[in-house]
């Protein structure tokens, strides 16, 4: 039913604000919310448009939150502005953490390798699978196709490999998910001290 709504959103060029807000309601999720505990917070929710305007909100009203405890992130269900999320979170300088519990995903996990310093406790669940536009993974166009730029361009700007990138598109199709294992957050280096 999701997958039916989505097509239905961009076979009709409904907004992505107004699919965000309908596919959000359609899936029981809700878009992230900061909650600040000293100089650091706790996040939990799906990424987005929603979830940009709160943390743009939250680094305004909070400057001296210098962490985000990641804990139970689904994923985004809009790129564009998980990208810009992401972003703003490394020019800020606020470091990411993924307790033993948390549960990461999708772009969750964008968004865990966007911080300055990142963490991640021995039990932590980071989730990866590609991304699809239409019936066509992320994986099957061509390395130089304009589709991967707004990866690239992250990927540039918080200073992460974009090995990883590709072994994300790689790892699961975007309707499956996979678990990465203890050696695979090393060898990739999600954790950055």
């Amino acid at each position: 039913m999701t997958k039916l709504f989505i097509l239905f959103c961009g076979a009709f060029m409904v907004s992505l604000t107004s699919c965000e807000k309908s596919m959000l309601l359609f899936s029981n999720e809700k878009a992230a919310k900061f909650i600040v505990d000293g100089d650091q917070a706790y996040v939990n929710g799906v990424l987005g448009q929603t979830a940009h305007k709160r943390f743009k909100k939250f680094i305004e009203e909070y400057p001296d939150v210098k962490t985000l405890i990641l804990e139970n992130i689904p994923g985004s269900i809009n790129d564009a502005y998980n990208v810009q999320t992401c972003e703003l979170l490394h020019k800020q300088g606020i470091n990411t953490k993924a307790m033993s519990y948390s549960e990461i995903a999708s772009g969750g996990v964008d968004l865990l390798i966007s911080g300055n310093e990142r963490s991640i406790e021995l039990g932590a669940k980071i989730g990866v699978h590609s991304w699809r536009s239409g019936d066509k993974e992320g994986i099957e166009y061509s390395l130089d196709s304009p589709e991967h730029q707004i990866f690239f361009d992250l990927f540039e700007a918080i200073e992460m490999d974009t090995a990883f990138y590709w072994f994300t598109l790689r790892a699961a199709p975007a309707d499956s998910i996979h678990w990465m294992t203890e050696d695979e957050i090393d060898w990739y280096g999600l954790r950055k001290p």
